[in-house]
């Protein structure tokens, strides 16, 4: 039990150090998130186009990350030549998270 515990506690502080590591990209502390964020990107006086492509990575406690979420992976994917706006759809539970760029255009 004591093993346990000890474990338990090395885990939670590796957890909160990757997490407060990557404040420029949060992916959240805790146990959940599920949020929509603006990416400031939009070119001045546009709409949003009528396509849009997604790209999406994955970790998994911040420590092991994989996928292409670049804006040229999102515009190859909504077949985009012009982009005119971009957001991110982040998700985390527990140890395993989802970051989506989607990107707007024509």
């Amino acid at each position: 039990m004591k093993k346990l515990a000890s474990l338990l506690t090395v885990l939670t502080l590796a957890f909160v150090s990757v997490q407060s590591a990557q404040a420029y990209e949060p992916w959240g502390i805790g146990i959940y998130n599920g949020t929509i964020e603006a990416m400031d990107y939009a070119t001045p006086n546009a709409t949003l186009g009528s396509k849009s492509g997604e790209a999406t990575c994955k970790t998994i406690l911040g420590i092991v990350n994989w996928g292409d979420c670049s804006i040229k992976s999102a515009m190859k994917n909504g077949r985009i030549s012009r982009v005119t706006a971009a957001d991110w759809e982040k998700h985390f539970v527990l140890i395993y998270g989802e970051k989506t760029l989607r990107v707007y255009g024509n």
